[in-house]
């Protein structure tokens, strides 16, 4: 069960779909909405500016002040956005929970250590509805990793400017392995809501996986999900290729999918196809690790 959504507010022009995307979800579970927003010190910022470690004198004043004054504008948005968004869907702000089955929301704005902020609230969480970070924010580069790293939380990493829906396809990128077993377990609260259901395997090797997506649809089916198993062959193709290729062809709505990688250190946590859909597919993704 959903019952408590952290929806980071970076109080930029990716709040909307964010917010959207979260407020779709909660509905069926009458969750809570967890808007938190961290203001990023410029010390923080500085370091995750691109070129920043080439600016001297004026330069490097001019450049502090202009991240300073878009950390103010941001904190202001913030508010401002979680305020219209609640009041335009009449999603009442409360502190504490409340009789009812009603979607709720709350607003809670902190200042410096934004990466660890963060991931403190996550844990503390269902779900992490996020954007993909497209642009310089003062944040660093591989904040979406370091919250499935250490939280130990489902990330849903929104689409490409529309909101996730809870109805129609979604699809489960299978792989006989820890991490989409866990990813597909976390998500069957959304999966029962979907329309349909498709597991799909991507089959590398041209022979059999040692557990193709038949056994996912049996184990789906005690939970009262139908499925189709869908074994694609990679005839050539990578892995992430033929898995939006599927997605496509299937006309998912949704992804699910485990994040794992080959080596030992967090910079490659994410695998090669992993990371190509995380950069390529405008899909929405829920994220485990």
């Amino acid at each position: 069960m959903i019952k408590i959504i952290l929806v980071p507010v970076g109080g930029s022009d990716s709040d909307p779909v964010v917010f959207e995307t979260a407020r779709v979800v909660a509905q069926p579970f009458a969750a809570h909405l967890d808007f938190f927003h961290v203001r990023v010190g410029v010390g923080e910022a500085a370091e995750h500016t691109p070129y920043m470690e080439f600016a001297r004198g004026e330069a490097l004043r001019s450049t502090l002040n202009l991240l300073n004054e878009e950390a103010s504008h941001r904190s202001v948005g913030a508010e401002r956005h979680v305020r219209d968004f609640c009041d335009q869907w009449r999603i009442p702000m409360v502190e504490i929970p409340a009789p009812g089955a009603t979607v709720s929301a709350s607003y809670c704005a902190e200042s410096g250590h934004a990466q660890e902020r963060l991931t403190a609230r996550a844990r503390h969480s269902d779900l992490v509805v996020m954007a993909r970070s497209t642009r310089a924010n003062g944040l660093p580069p591989d904040l979406l990793e370091t919250v499935l790293r250490q939280t130990g939380r489902p990330v849903l990493l929104v689409g490409n400017g529309q909101p996730a829906r809870l109805t129609g396809t979604m699809m489960v990128c299978w792989k006989d392995a820890p991490e989409p077993s866990r990813a597909l377990a976390a998500a069957l609260p959304l999966l029962r809501q979907a329309d349909r259901v498709v597991v799909v395997t991507v089959d590398e090797h041209g022979g059999t996986a040692p557990s193709g997506p038949e056994g996912v649809v049996r184990h789906l089916a005690w939970h009262g999900i139908r499925a189709d198993a869908l074994v694609v062959p990679a005839a050539g193709r990578a892995t992430a290729e033929a898995l939006e290729s599927a997605a496509q062809t299937c006309g998912a709505g949704l992804l699910v999918m485990g994040c794992y990688g080959q080596g030992r250190t967090h910079e490659i946590l994410f695998g090669s196809a992993t990371r190509a859909i995380i950069g390529n597919a405008e899909l929405p993704i829920f994220l485990l690790h």
